[in-house]
This record gives structure tokens, sequence and C-alpha cells, in this order.
């Protein structure tokens, strides 16, 4: 990694020009890295100082990869290309002094960096693309099903239906459903997620479910839970009663915690989310879907860290966890919102 050296005037002639713009490059690659750190971020603003040129040049940059997040919010290619040749094609960026080499070397390593940001936020399993209920990240809905059963959703929520004979079946990708199970004697309901498979034995409860784990909170009577995918069989099923809150992942069903229903019930209403001795970790997977940025964090850095919490969810509640728990909460170049635990 660069270094801050001693002053140096500023360069204009396209070796050295093209020189300092990989520079720039390997410091924003590094400012948007997940280990980058404090002293990371004061020795690149020494770097800055040191030449106006540098600092100049990293504004430019930085305004020009803004021009590329437009395409975090379209779904259209058409769209993506012309904004990369209008930023090509821009005459305050030739004004600057810009080759047109110079300008496409640039716009590689830019495209570059934000493809891998794409893919890594964009770019969901085809099975969310596909789902047959998909919902955005400030929605709140209600879908009511053939069989009278009502799923209300929130957030960032993506589930495919499977109705037969047999059974009823929701394969719940990602997302916060509330689900009121209309009775059918022939037919069990279940919820299946990556980690678990969860069977209503009675009518009203939770279920969230990200990347990392699966949430269950009984509201109404109760469920018979077991695990699924990789994990299936590991363990005997479990019975989840009313007032009860269970986390699955990886490593199997968590002993479950003492809920209370009426207020889990009214904080759905009020767009709150309720947290009750849960990992930092884990709440930032809920929040997840209910936000348009990527959350960027270390999983094993922040699960120490237990969050008793009522959390608005169209709201302030990164800021409102900063400002009880000892995190930080800033932005980072690629317009990701980067969560570490302060040193």
């Amino acid at each position: 990694m660069i270094e801050p050296d001693q002053p140096q005037p500023d360069v204009t002639d396209s070796k050295g020009e093209d020189e300092l713009l990989q520079q720039v490059a390997e410091w924003l690659v590094k400012m948007s890295d997940e280990d980058c750190s404090e002293e990371d971020r004061q020795a690149f603003l020494a770097w800055q100082n040191q030449n106006p040129h540098r600092r100049q040049l990293v504004e430019q940059v930085q305004a020009t990869l803004q021009q590329f997040t437009q395409i975090q919010h379209s779904n259209s290619q058409q769209l993506s290309t012309q904004i990369i040749e209008d930023t090509l094609n821009d005459d305050s960026l030739n004004h600057r002094g810009y080759s047109s080499g110079m300008l496409r070397s640039v716009m590689i390593f830019l495209c570059s960096g934000l493809i891998i940001a794409l893919m890594a936020w964009q770019m969901l399993p085809m099975h969310d693309w596909l789902a047959d209920r998909r919902n955005a990240y400030n929605q709140w809905t209600v879908q009511s099903l053939s069989d009278r059963s009502e799923i209300n959703i929130s957030g960032k929520t993506a589930y495919d239906i499977d109705f037969d004979q047999a059974q009823r079946l929701i394969k719940l990708f990602n997302g916060n459903i509330l689900v009121d199970v209309a009775k059918d004697a022939q037919r069990p309901f279940v919820i299946e997620t990556k980690y678990a498979r969860i069977t209503a034995l009675g009518t009203r409860f939770i279920v969230q479910h990200y990347e990392h784990a699966t949430i269950l909170m009984m509201l109404e009577s109760k469920t018979s839970v077991e695990l699924s995918g990789s994990i299936a069989g590991s363990t005997e099923n479990i019975v989840v009663e009313a007032g009860q809150q269970v986390i699955i992942d990886a490593q199997g069903i968590h002993p479950s915690h003492q809920i209370s229903p009426e207020l889990l019930e009214s904080a759905w209403q009020k767009r709150m989310l309720v947290i009750h001795q849960m990992p930092l970790d884990q709440v930032l997977g809920i929040l997840q879907s209910y936000q348009n940025k990527r959350l960027s964090y270390d999983d094993k850095q922040l699960q120490h860290i237990i969050v008793n919490a009522t959390l608005p969810l169209d709201g302030d509640a990164l800021q409102l966890l900063q400002q009880s728990l000892p995190i930080e909460v800033q932005p980072d170049f690629l317009g990701r919102v980067k969560i570490t635990e302060k040193k």
C-alpha cells in the first residue's frame, strides 16, 4: 500500500498522471476494504494533503464513480451503457486535461470495481428474481392466499408458493413475514428456509430469514421446527410455543427466549423492530432487508455485542444503534454503509 511521503509538485505529464490515477485507485480500494482501519483513513488524508493535485484527483474520481452508482437503481442495461458513454464524453472531464486513454483506464477500473459491488448487492440468486412474491425494502404489504391464509410482508422479501393436495408450502428465500394460517386438517402449512422447516400447529407467527439465520417468533399457538438443507436431521424436531423465539442457523437450533406476543404485534403494526438478547450481527442481518444501501460489517467482530432495543424500521435504526453501542457507522465510497466496532 502507498505510504505518505514528502510533498511533491503537481504531476502534469501523461505518464505521471496515469501513475497518480493508479495510486488513487489503490487508495480507494483500500478505503472500501473490510479491514480498513482509522489509521488507514488518516494515512489517506495525509497522502492527499501532501499535494493539492492528489486531493483534486481523488474528488474527481469519486464524483465520476457517483455517476456509475445510478446503475444500482436501474435494471436497464441500455441506461448503464449510456451512463458510461456520457461519462467518457463529458466535456468537463476533457477540460481537466485527461487524455481519452487515461479516461478509459479510469473507466475500466471503476467499471470493474462497480461490477464487483453490484454483484454483491444487485445480482441476487436467481430464485430471488423469479420468486412468486417479491417485496421492496420500503414496502409493507399483505397477500391473501388461496386457502384464506394471510401473509403480512415487510421489507425486502422473496418467497415461492407451492400448494398442492398434500401440503401448503412457502419457500422463504429472504425477508420478513407475519403469517396468519387458515385451518386445513388435510394439508399442513409449512415455511421452508435455508436452515429450517417450520410446520404450523396453530395460527399466527413471524419468520425473519436472512443469509446467516432464520428467526421464528410465536404469537399464537405453536409450530414444529426441524432443520433443513445440509444440517437436516442433525438434531431432533422441537415445538415452539406462543411467547417463544428461536434462532436457527448453520450450528442448529439455539435455545429459545421468552418474548411478548402483544409487544411484537404492536411493533409490527407501528413498523418497529423489537430486539431481545440478539447478537448485533444478526440484528444487522434483519435491518439489511429494510435498507436501500448495502450494510458492510464483519460478523465475527460484532457478534459478541448483545442488543436489547426497539428500533424504527423506516427511520434511523443505525444511528440509534451507534448512539447506544460501541460501534461506528460510516458511508464508504462505493455507497455502502460500513459498521465497525469502536477501538
